[in-house]
């Protein structure tokens, strides 16, 4: 079974990823909301983030004993996990299409996010 752990969904951008991954392509899991503080290392979130993920950030993925972080990790895991559900398009033009995309939202976008 997945669990992924996630910040608040209107305000983490990147929680949102893997989680809309998950919900479209109707792939059960778990979810775990850990609320948003100050992120200071004595409060809750990231003292409750850091005994599941080694950056003590969100999103992160837990399969079995392995800890997936970084929302485009999290999502090429999901590919390789499901290879016939086609999470990347089929044909390579598009597929490295929306691979650039993807880097793109990734890396940039600051105003955005």
């Amino acid at each position: 079974m997945f669990e992924l752990y996630i910040g608040n969904k209107n305000y983490s951008s990147w929680s949102m990823r893997p989680w809309l991954v998950l919900k479209h392509f109707h792939i059960p899991f778990e979810e775990q909301l850990v609320a948003f503080d100050d992120f200071q290392m004595d409060h809750a979130f990231k003292q409750t983030m850091l005994k599941i993920s080694p950056t003590g950030k969100v999103p992160t993925l837990k399969h079995d004993d392995l800890v997936v972080w970084d929302s485009l990790a999290i999502c090429e895991y999901l590919v390789e996990q499901f290879p016939h559900l086609n999470l990347w398009p089929i044909g390579l033009a598009q597929r490295a299409q929306a691979r650039a995309i993807c880097a793109e939202m990734h890396s940039s976008f600051q105003t955005l996010r």
